[in-house]
């Protein structure tokens, strides 16, 4: 039996998860701007567009790494560099978390955690070196 099943499995769900979810709302920020443009009720947005297209490119390249980057474990430099990218990510959709608790609403807040927690647990996985 091949090492790594289990994270490589969590991993790939994980990513696709990103990947999806990058882009369902990359496609609502689209129709929400070209919306506001055919009905003139935008205001100048220019700066709030580049932030928000650097956000979803760096959240699809997450995606990517989290799913493609899962099969380079079996060498020790990547295992010890993808335990602290889902350390970090792991951390940092906590801190997003606690930071959006009444915003979001509970189940966008909820949705964060888990994700959170996932990579948590892959990091675990990874780190422990199981199955």
């Amino acid at each position: 039996m091949e090492k790594y099943v289990l994270s490589k499995t969590i991993a790939i769900v994980l990513g696709t998860l990103t990947i999806i979810a990058t882009l369902g709302y990359g496609f609502l920020f689209l129709l929400g701007t070209s919306l506001g443009q055919a009905l003139h009720s935008e205001i100048d947005t220019s700066a709030t567009d580049r932030l928000t297209l650097l956000i979803l490119i760096s959240l699809l390249i997450v995606g990517v790494i989290t799913g493609a980057g899962s099969f380079g474990l079996n060498w020790n430099v990547w295992r010890i560099v993808y335990f602290g990218f889902c350390l970090v990510l792991g951390i940092c959709l906590l801190v997003t978390f606690f930071i959006s608790i009444g915003a979001l609403g509970s189940t966008y807040e909820f949705m964060i955690l888990c994700i959170s927690m996932m990579y948590f647990l892959m990091g675990y996985l990874v780190k422990k070196k199981k199955l």
